[in-house]
Formats: structure tokens, sequence, C-alpha cells
């Protein structure tokens, strides 16, 4: 071989060299380089990255971060404390309709969207049927008191059983309904009175003894002290004292996270 020819060859490998030399040099610096993502264009670190670095993953409709995942848990712990301290209560108003008190008592809890349930005495119908049917079309529940208010268990049993279904039609004949239950006065009930009316008795767990203390506050206080969940509350709706201390009783354990329902309801439940 020529001399020239082994002259061109050299230089031919040389170049075939340096070519490849420099490709390897440029693949090396493409592995260090990290996606800028905020300018949009690689930045040479001069490092090898580790696997995963400056790839952005992207998943829909699905918050995978970790605040997400604390307002979640916030919120569903929220919401279990708020069915935890939800407690229940009925109001009950016995003797009435009052000529005087049951109007403002009806037209406050009216105003506050509380319904209650209301015992009433046969003969104080007489002359206030529009107050028993502000009580009906309120959504309040109207059972039976007594006709007359006697002790019931001291009477003949057909003169005891006539006090409560005199009452009973009295109701009837305002409200279209029949009333189901009945509260005896003095809360005297017996084994014979149940199986000669059909009526369910109720009595109560919290005696506000308004028709004793007859003062707004001394009331309240008692009644506030006095109710867990669950209780029936005994008022009367013939004093002011009382139709005052009703609602700061319905404000007060609103504010601790009583619902207020009727009787049949809480009974029910």
């Amino acid at each position: 071989m020529k001399f020239k020819q082994k002259v061109f060859i050299f230089i031919v490998i040389l170049v075939v060299d340096m070519i490849l030399a420099w490709g390897a040099v440029r693949m090396w610096k493409g592995r260090g380089e990290i996606f800028d993502t905020h300018e949009g264009k690689p930045v040479d670190t001069g490092r090898i990255p580790v696997p995963g670095e400056g790839m952005t993953t992207e998943v829909s409709g699905h918050d995978h971060s970790g605040a997400g995942r604390s307002e979640k848990a916030v919120s569903d712990l929220y919401g279990q404390q708020e069915d935890i301290a939800k407690k229940y209560t009925a109001l009950t108003f016995d003797d009435g309709p009052n000529p005087k008190y049951t109007k403002p008592l009806l037209d406050g809890l009216r105003e506050r969207g509380i319904r209650v349930t209301f015992f009433l005495v046969g003969e104080c119908i007489d002359g206030n049927e529009d107050l028993v049917k502000q009580m009906a079309k309120d959504g309040h529940l109207i059972g039976v008191h007594c006709l007359t208010h006697k002790d019931l268990t001291k009477e003949k049993l057909s003169d005891a059983a006539k006090e409560l279904c005199d009452t009973r039609e009295k109701i009837r004949a305002v409200t279209g309904d029949w009333p189901e239950y009945v509260r005896p006065p003095y809360g005297s009930w017996n084994a014979k009175l149940e199986e000669a009316v059909d009526m369910i008795p109720v009595f109560w767990d919290v005696d506000s003894i308004d028709w004793r203390l007859k003062n707004t506050e001394k009331v309240t206080a008692k009644v506030v002290k006095d109710t867990e969940d669950g209780d029936i509350i005994l008022m009367h709706d013939e004093f002011k004292t009382s139709v005052e201390a009703a609602f700061r009783i319905i404000d007060n354990l609103t504010a601790k996270g009583y619902t207020f329902v009727t009787v049949d309801e809480l009974m029910v439940d």
C-alpha cells in the first residue's frame, strides 16, 4: 500500500473517532439535564438526575395532596361530632288553652319554628276554639288532659273514662283528628284506666314546677339544669312567667345542641 493511501485511511479513522467521541459527550451531558417547568427548557446541572426527578405527574379528578386529605378528614370529623352532639327533648304544656297566655306562646313558638305538645282541659276549649285550631295548624301535637282536671284514679272508672272521652271529642270537633295521647292530671294512672280508654299515657322527666315558682328566671334555670337527652318537660300555659321561661328554655337548650320535638316523635325514637 502506498504511503499516501495509508495517510488517507488514518485521517478517515481519526475523523470517525472524533465524531463518535463528540456524540458520546453530548449524550452524557444530556443525561444531566433537568427540565425547568417554569422556563419550559432544560437546565444543565452537570450531574446525573435521580430517576423520576424533574418529571411531573398529572392525575385528573382526584386530590392526592396532603392538604386535600386533611381538609376531608376535618370535614368528616366535624360531621361526626355534629351527629354525636345532637340531642332531643319535648316541651309539653298542660291545663290550656288559656285565653290570655296561650296566644303569645303560640306566636313565639311559630317565630322560632318550634313544635310542642299541648294537653288540653276540655272545659277550657269552649270559647277558645281558635287557639286549638292554631295549635293544629302550626303542627303542635294535641292531647287530652281531662275535662275538669280531676285525679282520675279517685273517680269511678266510668266517670273517669267519660272525663277523657268527652275531652277527646271536643278536640276532634275542632281539629278533625282524634287525639291518641293523654296526660293524666297529677300523673295519676292505673291499669283499669288504660283498659277503659284507647289512649297512650304520657308522663314527664323534668317538672318545671312553674305553677309554684311563678318566676321566669328560676323556672328557666331549673329546666335547663335538669334536662337531659330524651327528656319530656312539664310546663303550663296559664302563667305569663311560664311563657317567658319557655322561650328562654328553648333558646338556652338550642344553644346546647338540643332539638325540640313533639311527644310522639320522642316516644317513637
